[in-house]
């Protein structure tokens, strides 16, 4: 059944998930784990993760293309070791980066557009682990990652623009001779859309966030988290997240804050506004107080304009709480997202859809068959209640081994997880489609000299592959294509038919353009012509034209009626008229006289007279010179 959708509506909906999930891999017992899905402004991306290949793990990525997931490829085949901890971005076009750890070293490989083939790995630096990667709308991406150094390790970083890695020099520590991005407290980094790259890692127990543009970094560092939380001091903090939008002045920071509790440690999931050089103050956002339950989890994701969730689970309950975000990352509210109760840790993810529309993704645990869930908010704002997107026929889904989530500019978005396990393990995703975006007919009139005449349209947008246009005239389904225009199979009856295209995703999701009409005449017009008038030289000799444009049982605004008469009176000179034309030929001879007439349509009906044109009489000349009582209508001269 069609979801049928008006033509040219700009506000978001609810979309519609395909009718079936893809498989991107497996079975096999050879897959590790989800690592990474990326859906770009115009619905390019990929999945990211690992498999193994003669018992080694490596690094495969299926790319999303015109709507579909393709057949993955290995993209770390030209190294012998194991890979591992692979991330995954990109925009639009079909570039794609990826970033991943093999024999302890840090590599890139890179797919610069969807036309092209991956390229070799790069290394960027040795003794790696832990990389973050982010790239803005114009392909400006960071890269931030835990290397060896002084105080045991280091957050270092990267910049990527124009094909080209600039390695920043030095750690972004605060003080180099701490231990910093090491374990809970690995780095993360968000490229906006301004070109500043913002980092967050973990480093003495304390969460630190930094810019940089390009690959100089700022020399400012701000701390995020808070010396206390509701009354209870600080142990420590770790797990950083971070989002932002298009304007690096502000962004979203969470992590997970450990503080005493009375004789107990609970951990708590925070969340501070990054507002230019200061933080406007942490809260936590997991729904509890001060006691034994901790929260656990921490993960933020935004749209360019700073809208989204801050989301953390409850360490006993399982339950999934999400602080909203409206514009700049100002919070607004938390609430509770999973419907039903959970036994086990969600694993949520949240995701922007486009530049208005906001998801969150999670697996529901009730002690059944845990499924993956999910709540879309068409504006951003308000979240639609729970949809199931996986298929209990490929068994429990395993969250814990990877989800991800990622929209497109129109709104469709793309959830993925693992799915089974042992040799039953699959890579599975599910889509969900916007509808088609607005399209129209050439014209909303039109004249046709045919029976089959050929209907034309605008494309409609549709991010995710060419929707399928079906064309019904009068109501009646006459064809089905991908192009943008057909000839009608059937032949049309004459007179004025309406016909209006619907152009249906694969989802099934449809948008119908506005009505158009068609007026079938393929019927030349009917022609009389008498001629009058004395057949001499120099005589005047009238054209009697009577056209009609009719069709019995018609009436007159069912057929395109008569455009054009032209008379050509077979002496080298024409006359284009409606009715009467006269003409005196000047020799004698014999003449071939042809009236044209065609309808708007462009059928027309050719009539041809021969003239023969003789001398005058002795007694007739005669008579010449005396006055006439006929009068000239006009002239063909």
């Amino acid at each position: 059944m069609l979801s049928v959708a008006t033509a040219g509506a700009a506000v978001r909906r609810t979309p519609t998930q395909a009718p079936t999930n893809t498989v991107i891999d497996g079975p096999s017992s050879a897959i590790h784990g989800l690592s990474g899905l990326f859906v770009g402004r115009d619905g390019t991306g990929g999945a990211v993760y690992l498999k193994d290949v003669g018992g080694v793990a490596h690094v495969f990525v299926s790319s999303l293309t015109a709507g579909a997931f393709q057949a993955p490829q290995e993209v770390d085949a030209g190294l012998g070791g194991a890979s591992s901890q692979p991330v995954i971005t990109g925009t639009s076009g079909g570039e794609l980066l990826v970033a991943f750890i093999n024999g302890g070293e840090l590599y890139a490989a890179l797919r610069p557009n969807g036309l092209a083939g991956w390229q070799a790995p790069q290394p960027l630096d040795g003794g790696a682990s832990n990389p973050a990667l982010s790239m803005g709308t114009f392909g400006k991406a960071y890269l931030a990652f835990t290397a060896t150094g002084s105080g045991g390790s280091d957050v270092r970083a990267a910049y990527f623009n124009s094909g080209q890695w600039s390695p920043v020099t030095g750690p972004l520590d605060v003080h180099p001779g701490d231990g910093a991005g090491a374990g809970t407290s690995r780095p993360r980094v968000v490229s906006c859309g301004d070109g500043t790259g913002i980092i967050v890692w973990g480093e003495t127990g304390h969460i630190f966030v930094r810019r940089m543009v390009g690959s100089s970094p700022s020399t400012a560092t701000y701390q995020a988290d808070p010396g206390s939380v509701q009354g209870s001091p600080e142990v420590s903090a770790d797990e950083p997240a971070i989002a932002s939008g298009g304007d690096s002045s502000y962004a979203s920071v969470a992590f997970r804050e450990k503080v005493q509790s009375g004789a107990t440690q609970q951990t708590r999931v925070m969340f501070d506004h990054l507002i230019a050089g200061r933080f406007a103050g942490a809260q936590p956002i997991d729904g509890l107080g001060p006691g034994a339950q901790g929260a656990d989890q921490p993960a933020t994701a935004t749209t360019e304009f700073g809208a989204g969730f801050v989301t953390g689970e409850q360490g006993v309950s399982h339950n999934l709480y999400a602080l909203r975000l409206t514009g700049n990352a100002w919070p607004a509210g938390a609430q509770q997202i999973n419907s039903l109760p959970e036994l086990s840790a969600p694993d949520a993810v949240s995701s922007a859809a486009g530049t208005v529309s906001t998801l969150i993704a999670w697996q529901q645990d009730t002690g059944a068959t845990p499924e993956i869930r999910l709540r879309y908010a068409p504006d951003g704002v308000n979240l639609n209640p729970d949809q199931v997107v996986s298929s209990p026929s490929l068994g429990a889904t395993n969250a814990d081994l990877g989800l991800g989530a990622g929209g497109d500019l129109a709104g469709d978005a793309a959830v993925a997880w693992v799915q089974g396990s042992g040799d039953q393990t699959r890579i599975v995703a599910a889509q969900l489609y916007q509808a088609p975006g607005s399209f129209s007919p050439s014209s909303l009139t039109g004249i046709s000299r045919t029976t089959n005449p050929t209907l034309q349209w605008s494309a409609a947008s549709e991010q995710w592959g060419s929707p399928t246009y079906q064309v019904k005239v009068d109501g009646v389904l006459v064809a089905q294509t991908t192009a943008t225009s057909v000839r009608v199979p059937t032949a049309l009856r004459q007179g004025r038919r309406t016909w209006q295209v619907t152009a249906v995703n694969q989802a099934g999701v449809a948008t119908a353009a506005r009505p158009a009409k068609v007026l079938v005449d393929s019927l030349p017009p009917t022609v009389r012509v008498q001629v009058t008038g004395q057949r001499h030289p120099r005589a005047t000799m009238h054209v009697h034209v009577r056209a009609y444009d009719t069709r019995p049982g018609l009436p007159a605004g069912q057929v395109s009626g008569v455009r054009t008469v032209q008379v050509k009176w077979g002496d080298g000179l024409k006359l284009f008229v409606r009715a009467n034309s006269s003409h005196d030929y000047r020799r004698r001879g014999t003449f071939v006289l042809t009236v044209i007439v065609k309808d708007r349509a462009g059928n027309r009906t050719v009539v041809h007279k021969r003239i023969r044109i003789t001398a005058v009489s002795k007694n007739k000349a005669k008579h010449r010179g005396k006055p006439k009582h006929a009068v000239r209508r006009g002239s063909g001269r």
